[in-house]
């Protein structure tokens, strides 16, 4: 019995890994196939190198020329639904050297979703964000919190789904065994795998609500005014830049209640309002969804 339980636990581990493979894309019902889209994507990848050396011979108008046609592939490829990393990453790498540094950071972020612990990813996003005019402001979390509950932020949430589903079939198999034997050490591997199954649950349910239940934006413009209302005929409150982040707490029509998550220079003779001289409310206010893309 020991060698089949064995053999079940070899079986779902294996499930495990090959889902972890491919966890880092979707795979879309769409009208191109995924040969001309790996077509695409290999052609676009030559022009973003081609753009590289033009820029090394200081040809800019044949480098930004060959810069936003790769763009321009990249983004035909995830509008026909194929949401890999990997585009979303070469993507922002182009955006990045055309200077829209707003569109890059979003893209980097999107990639950090399908491609975790990726090295290159996190020093380009790094790279992007110190180029912006507005700096984020410090919410490091702390190292100790970080090594305690490191499944959490070393998997994304597909890793956490895959993890989910086998430690609940590990977990049925184990009860299956123990009803069936009632062995001392069966009943020790069943808590255990309960145990491990409740904290993923878990987690899977904070990272959820982390990608999903807060919508998170980025600004695409060159800079725009946060104003104290939903409407131009509303003063403006304070100007952000381009790759500035926030959070996206409410909508009105055409705009956004944001939170934006970088430090601000409020115009100190302007009028402020009750909300204005609060100052947890002192970074909040209304921007026009044209000018952030949402994460």
């Amino acid at each position: 019995m020991k060698v089949r339980f064995s053999m079940i636990v070899f079986i779902i581990l294996s499930f495990f890994h090959y889902g972890i493979q491919i966890a880092y894309c979707e795979f879309p019902n769409s009208e191109m196939s995924r040969e001309e889209a790996k077509r695409l994507f290999t052609d676009a990848n030559e022009k973003y190198l081609q753009a590289a050396k033009f820029i090394a011979a200081k040809n800019v108008q044949e480098a930004e020329q060959k810069l936003k046609d790769a763009s321009l592939q990249y983004e035909t490829i995830l509008a026909h639904g194929f949401k890999n990393g990997q585009i979303y990453y070469n993507l922002g790498n182009t955006y990045y050297r055309q200077g829209e540094l707003g569109k890059a950071i979003l893209n980097y972020h999107k990639a950090e979703r399908l491609l975790p612990r990726n090295a290159d990813l996190d020093a380009n996003l790094r790279l992007a964000k110190g180029a912006a005019e507005d700096k984020e402001l410090s919410t490091e979390i702390p190292v100790a919190i970080q090594r305690i509950f490191f499944w959490f932020f070393l998997l994304n949430q597909n890793e956490l789904s895959i993890l989910t589903v086998s430690l609940y079939v590990m977990t049925m198999i184990a009860l299956f065994f123990f009803i069936i034997r009632k062995h001392a050490w069966l009943k020790r591997v069943l808590i255990g795998l309960s145990a491990a199954l409740l904290i993923v649950l878990i987690s899977l349910g904070g990272k959820i609500y982390m990608e999903h239940g807060v919508d998170r934006g980025v600004v695409v413009t060159t800079k725009c005014e946060v104003r104290y209302g939903p409407g131009e005929e509303y003063e403006p409150k304070f100007e952000v830049h381009n790759g500035a982040e926030c959070v996206i707490e409410d909508e009105n029509d055409d705009w956004y209640r944001v939170y934006v998550k970088v430090g601000i220079k409020q115009d100190t003779d302007s009028k402020t309002s009750a909300e204005g001289k609060v100052s947890k409310d002192m970074r909040r206010g209304w921007l026009q969804k044209k000018y952030v893309d949402v994460i």
